[in-house]
């Protein structure tokens, strides 16, 4: 898991560090211990390649790069919150008979389900049968070739896709944005911010010129501030690191309103104890059992394969 992997890191980052001080009381400048600590990992990698060069065929190149010495893991705090949605009475969010294509190619046909405030779905499903269509559907941004889509008069919906940055304004701060948009003063607009992860110094800098991960962590913000019913999340990882993911995970769990996500991302799935609705056949099936069972036996069986997380 990654909390054991951080561990052994920590673990041996400071077992380094405790061998360079020695080094150093023995009379080794900085820069001499550091080569000597590197010559020793050189060797023992050595030791572990000459078996496998004797089995690799001739042509074969299985060196590792000459390692480095190991660097302290960036600590910061990385918060997301959706606040207490509004107590509406169902139905909140569904569509009854609906179809849906492009030209002659129909991607759904007599579609008929709900979502309520204790809904936490994930769905999954091969790629190109209409995941990202289905909540483009329910949120608004398609119309149905048929059928209908139900809306609570007063629901609040909060959309996040892997695109979402586009949406922001990029010739503002992310201060000035979330001041702006929500009428709200510039220290409260810092502290959401804040709390995402995203330095102080990035506060103010045009959102155009943010990374991808900073331009999203400005994203989450506002849809924190919006204070959403039901979230629909579209690949809402894409562009967050491993802390926010895990962050992301936590903010969900605690949301008490409706969560209808497409990702591939297992770590978010198991976190947040999503139900899965597979998309096949112009069809969504509800699928019953924990994620275990119907991992292997289902999506293997559809061909999916979640994205595991690397524990680097």
């Amino acid at each position: 898991m990654y909390d054991q992997k951080m561990k052994e890191h920590v673990k041996a980052y400071e077992q380094q560090q405790k061998n360079l001080t020695a080094l150093k009381k023995g009379g080794k400048s900085g820069k001499a211990a550091e080569e000597e600590l590197k010559n020793r990992a050189q060797a023992k990698q050595n030791k572990l390649q000459k078996g496998k060069k004797t089995s690799a065929a001739i042509g074969d190149d299985n060196d590792e790069p000459p390692p480095e010495l190991l660097q302290r893991i960036k600590q910061y705090s990385v918060k997301f919150v959706f606040p207490d949605p509004t107590k509406l009475n169902p139905p909140i969010l569904g569509l009854h008979n609906v179809s849906f294509g492009y030209g002659n190619s129909l991607l759904f046909k007599n579609l008929d389900f709900g979502i309520d405030m204790e809904s936490r779905v994930a769905i999954v499903g091969p790629n190109g049968v209409g995941k990202s269509t289905l909540l483009k559907l329910l949120y608004g941004k398609l119309e149905p070739t048929s059928g209908e889509v139900f809306r609570h008069r007063q629901v609040k919906i909060g959309w996040f896709d892997q695109h979402a940055n586009e949406a922001l304004n990029g010739e503002v701060s992310g201060i000035e944005y979330l001041s702006r948009k929500f009428q709200i003063d510039i220290q409260i607009a810092r502290k959401n911010l804040g709390m995402t992860g995203l330095p102080g110094e990035s506060h103010t800098v045009k959102i155009k010129d943010l990374s991808g991960g900073q331009k999203s962590r400005v994203a989450l913000a506002e849809l924190s501030l919006f204070a959403p019913d039901i979230l629909i999340l579209d690949e809402p990882t894409n562009n967050l690191d491993i802390e926010s993911i895990h962050a992301l995970a936590e903010a969900i769990r605690n949301f008490k309103g409706g969560v209808l996500m497409v990702t591939h991302d297992e770590r978010l799935i198991r976190k947040t104890n999503c139900q899965l609705w597979v998309v096949e056949n112009e069809k969504v099936i509800e699928i019953d059992g924990d994620f275990d069972d119907y991992r292997k036996e289902i999506l293997d069986q559809l061909g999916e394969t979640l994205a595991t997380p690397h524990h680097d």
